[in-house]
């Protein structure tokens, strides 16, 4: 059985995101860590597919060089610099992403449920549980990577793409011209089922 490792986006629970996976793509094994927790998951283990969502795909594209040609990549809502200032599909202005991270120190559950209000996703992902300390410093240094972070397009040619021509946060033209190869799927935002599903298709062709 095919064994994927997906990693979250800011603020999406894990267990969520591989209970998606499995309900679209049932014929494979799904685990999944937050973005903080990948580089301990990959290596731990051997995947025989890397998935990355929002945060998690941009998190994949700053390791691609250690990433084995060998391996599949699928990146949902794929991000390579997030800032709207950077150019390159981001639609959030740094100052934005500053007041965020301010606001994650001063009150953790409100930081995270404006987030889900601008991803459009309040209605469909959990809650995080548990805002312990430890937790909140860890959604912290992922606001950090995703204020400096910058990775250059576009990423490797056997990796697989898809965003949403109406995701609130990222620009999908502007992402399509630094990737040519990427999907956009029409009707689609941020939530990562739509684009779960499209990729797990596209995967499907292309293999032997």
């Amino acid at each position: 059985m095919t064994n994927v490792l997906w990693i979250s986006g800011w603020a999406v629970p894990p267990t969520w995101l591989a209970q998606q996976a499995r309900d679209i793509w049932p014929q494979a094994e799904h685990a999944a860590v937050s973005p903080t927790e990948a580089a301990a998951a990959l290596n731990q283990q051997t995947y025989d597919v890397l998935g990355g969502y929002s945060l998690g795909a941009l998190w994949l594209l700053k390791q691609q060089l250690t990433i084995s040609q060998k391996i599949p990549v699928l990146l949902l809502a794929p991000i390579f610099a997030f800032a709207a200032e950077q150019d390159q599909g981001g639609r959030i202005a740094l100052a934005q992403l500053k007041i965020q991270r301010r606001r994650l120190r001063s009150d953790a559950p409100k930081a995270v449920a404006d987030f889900r209000q601008r991803a459009e996703l309040q209605n469909l992902v959990p809650f995080v549980e548990n805002l312990n300390p430890a937790k909140i410093a860890a959604l912290d240094e992922e606001l950090g990577w995703l204020e400096n972070w910058q990775v250059p397009p576009p990423p490797p040619e056997h990796w697989l793409g898809v965003v949403g021509d109406s995701d609130p946060l990222l620009d999908s033209v502007v992402l399509k011209s630094l990737w040519p190869n990427l999907t956009v799927l029409r009707d689609a935002g941020h939530a990562p089922r739509p684009l779960l599903r499209e990729a797990v298709r596209l995967f499907s062709q292309r293999r032997p």
